[in-house]
């Protein structure tokens, strides 16, 4: 698999990524912008403007081609782990990294400056 990684390791491959995502609290009826920075079978990463906290149950998704049910494991400085409820299959994961590479950005750059105070 041909990919970036992270260095930080875990149960499987954690290639990173670059793709606009929305979270919603399905109870709480919130949704917000974000983006999957990091993709494994068990879970992603998430860059987001709005604050989670951990145990909050969230539905990632990627519009029109994924929806995640999964639970915040941890957050740090707009950071955020989330551990999926039902785990991908390793072909997901490598087909979500090959067509979302990290130098790639698939979003408006309005939505990126809102994701990144940097950029504002």
């Amino acid at each position: 698999m041909d990919m970036y990684v992270s260095l930080d390791p875990r149960r499987s491959e954690r290639p990173l990524v670059d793709v606009a995502a929305v979270i919603s609290h399905p109870r709480g009826g919130r949704r917000f912008a974000a983006e999957v920075v990091e993709i494994s079978c068990e879970g992603c990463r998430l860059k987001a403007g709005e604050e989670m906290a951990a145990g909050d149950q969230i539905v990632v998704a990627i519009v029109g081609l994924a929806r995640w049910p999964a639970r915040v494991i941890w957050t740090c400085a707009g950071v955020t782990g989330a551990e999926f409820h039902t785990p991908l299959q390793p072909h997901e994961v490598e087909r979500y990294a090959e067509a979302f590479p990290p130098e790639l950005w698939t979003y408006p750059e309005g939505l990126r400056r809102a994701l990144d105070p940097e950029r504002r």
